[in-house]
C-alpha cells in the first residue's frame, strides 16, 4: 500500500502538472481545432473528434485511467478536461441530442408544422378561416410547451389548413421541437399519418419541418424558404463547439491581455511613488522658479516705475527751466525793443531836426543870394542900400558857414547812429537769434539809409522861385 507521504507527493505533482497545462490552454499555447469540423487532443495528436463533447469524453477516459497512464499524462488531459468545462462543454450535461440519422436536415430555427387545421367558409368575407394562431398556441401551451411562435399560412382563397410553430435556435428548442414529433407520432398524428390518412377528421398532425417541407411547392415550403435555411443535428453542433472555441480562445486572449495590463499596473504603481516624489520635487521648483520670476518681474515694474517718475519730474523741472528762461528773453526782448525804439527815434528826431535845420538854412541862403543878386544892380550912389547889401553878405556868410557846420555834424553823426543801430541789431540777433527763414523771425532790424532830398529840394524851388535860375 502507498504510504500517506508518497500519496500526498503524488497528489501534489498530479496538481502542479493540472495547473500548469490548464494555463497553457488557456493562454493558447496549444490549438484544438483542426478544421471547422474537426477537433484534435493538444497531448495525443493520433485521433480527430467531431465535437469538442467527444473530445472532452477522451480527455476524461484519460484522466480516469490512474493505473495505466503515467502521472504527467494524468495531469495533461486533466487540464483539459478542467479547460474544456470552462467553456461551459462537459459530458454529463450535455443536452445535445442524438438522432437516429444525423444526415437529416431540420429547419432552422427549430420549426415544427401543424396541419389539418379545421377551417370553415364565411359568407361575408367569401373566405376560409380556422383557428388563429392565439388558439393554437394556447393548445400547445397546455401541453408543457411555452417558448414558441405560432404562424397561420394565408393564401388567395384565406386561411390554409397549415400553421408553422418556431421554437428558436439552441438545443432546448431542438428538443422541445423533437418531443412535440414524437407526441404527434405517439398519437398517429404524425406526417406520415397525415398523408396516409383519407379521413382525417379534425385531428391535428403536426411534424418538424426537414428538407422536403423546405423544398416543397406547397405554401409551407413557400413560407420556409423565405425565412431561413436548412442545417443537420451535426453541422449545428459543429457550429456551436467552433463558437466556443472562438469564444474561449478570444477570453484566452482577453486573459492574456489583462495580465499583462495587470502586470503593467503592477509596474506602473511600483514607480508611482518614485514618480510623484519627482513630481512633487519638480512642482516645488516650478513654485520656486515662479515665485522669484514674479520677485524679479514686481522689482523690474518698481525700477521702471521710479525711472519713469524721475524722467516725468526732471522733465517737469526741464519745462519749468525753459518757461522761466523763456519768460525772462521775452522781458529782455521787451526792454531792447524799448530802448532801441527810444534811441532809434530819439536819432531819428535829431536827424530830422538836422535836416530841417539844414534844408531852412538852404532857403535861407538861397533866399540872400537871390537878394544879393537883386542889390548889385542897385546903383553905387544909393549908400544906403550898400549897407543893407554888406549886411546882407555878412549874414550869408554867416549862413554858409552855419550850413556847413551842419552838414559837417550830418556827416558825422550819420556813420555813428548807423554803428548804434547796427549794434542794437547784434544785441538782438544774440537774444532772439537771426533764424534763416525771416518769415519765422520774431523781431527783425531794418537797415535805414539817408533821406532822398531830391523831393525837398523839388519842394523848395516852387515855394522860392528864385532858386530855379541856380544863382
Amino acid at each position: 500500500m502507498m504510504n500517506r507521504k508518497t500519496e500526498y507527493t503524488r497528489e501534489s505533482e498530479l496538481d502542479n502538472y493540472e495547473c500548469r497545462y490548464f494555463n497553457n490552454l488557456k493562454d493558447g499555447y496549444y490549438k484544438l481545432e483542426v478544421s471547422d469540423s474537426t477537433f484534435r487532443c493538444p497531448f495525443c495528436l493520433n485521433k480527430d473528434y467531431y465535437s469538442l463533447t467527444d473530445l472532452s469524453r477522451h480527455a476524461s477516459r484519460i484522466a480516469a485511467d490512474v493505473h495505466g497512464e503515467t502521472l504527467k499524462e494524468i495531469g495533461k488531459h486533466s487540464a483539459l478536461v478542467r479547460y474544456l468545462k470552462s467553456l461551459n462543454v462537459n459530458v454529463a450535461k450535455d443536452k445535445s441530442p442524438m438522432v437516429n440519422v444525423p444526415e437529416d436536415k431540420f429547419f432552422f430555427p427549430w420549426t415544427v408544422v401543424l396541419a389539418n387545421i379545421v377551417t370553415k367558409f364565411e359568407p361575408n368575407s367569401r373566405k376560409y378561416v380556422g383557428k388563429s394562431g392565439k388558439k393554437i398556441r394556447e393548445e400547445l401551451f397546455a401541453k408543457g410547451f411555452k417558448q414558441l411562435t405560432v404562424t397561420t399560412l394565408w393564401n388567395s382563397s384565406g386561411q390554409t389548413k397549415f400553421a408553422i410553430v418556431e421554437f428558436g435556435k439552441e438545443w432546448d428548442a431542438f428538443a422541445d421541437a423533437l418531443s412535440l414529433e414524437r407526441i404527434f407520432e405517439s398519437e398517429h398524428c404524425g406526417k406520415r399519418d397525415y398523408y396516409r390518412s383519407r379521413e382525417r377528421g379534425d385531428k391535428l398532425f403536426g411534424w418538424m419541418a426537414r428538407d422536403d417541407d423546405y423544398n416543397s411547392s406547397n405554401i409551407v415550403g413557400q413560407n420556409l424558404r423565405v425565412k431561413a435555411d436548412l442545417k443537420t443535428v451535426f453541422e449545428k453542433k459543429v457550429e456551436d463547439d467552433r463558437k466556443a472555441l472562438k469564444h474561449a480562445s478570444s477570453l484566452a486572449t482577453t486573459s492574456k491581455q489583462k495580465n499583462k495590463e495587470l502586470e503593467l499596473e503592477e509596474t506602473t504603481n511600483k514607480y508611482d511613488d518614485e514618480a510623484n516624489v519627482i513630481l512633487n520635487r519638480v512642482m516645488n521648483q516650478k513654485d520656486e522658479m515662479h515665485d522669484h520670476f514674479n520677485k524679479e518681474i514686481s522689482n523690474m515694474s518698481n525700477v521702471e516705475r521710479n525711472y519713469l517718475e524721475n524722467m516725468s519730474k526732471d522733465r517737469e523741472k526741464t519745462i519749468m527751466e525753459v518757461e522761466a528762461r523763456r519768460n525772462k528773453l521775452m522781458a529782455r526782448e521787451k526792454n531792447l525793443l524799448k530802448q532801441t525804439e527810444r534811441e532809434t527815434s530819439q536819432k531819428m528826431h535829431d536827424l530830422v531836426k538836422g535836416l530841417d535845420a539844414k534844408h531852412a538854412l538852404q532857403l535861407e541862403t538861397e533866399r540872400l543870394r537871390g537878394a544879393f543878386k537883386v542889390m548889385n544892380h542897385i546903383k553905387e550912389t544909393d549908400q544906403e542900400e550898400k549897407k543893407k547889401l554888406e549886411a546882407i553878405k555878412v549874414e550869408l556868410r554867416e549862413k554858409e558857414k552855419q550850413l556847413e557846420d551842419l552838414l559837417w555834424t550830418l556827416v558825422i553823426e550819420e556813420p555813428k547812429t548807423n554803428d548804434e543801430l547796427q549794434d542794437a541789431r547784434k544785441k538782438l540777433i544774440n537774444c532772439i537769434g537771426y533764424p534763416g527763414d525771416t518769415s519765422e523771425v520774431i523781431i527783425s532790424v531794418k537797415r535805414m539809409g539817408e533821406l532822398d532830398l531830391e523831393p525837398l529840394m523839388e519842394a523848395s524851388k516852387r515855394k522860392f522861385p528864385a532858386m530855379r535860375d541856380g544863382s
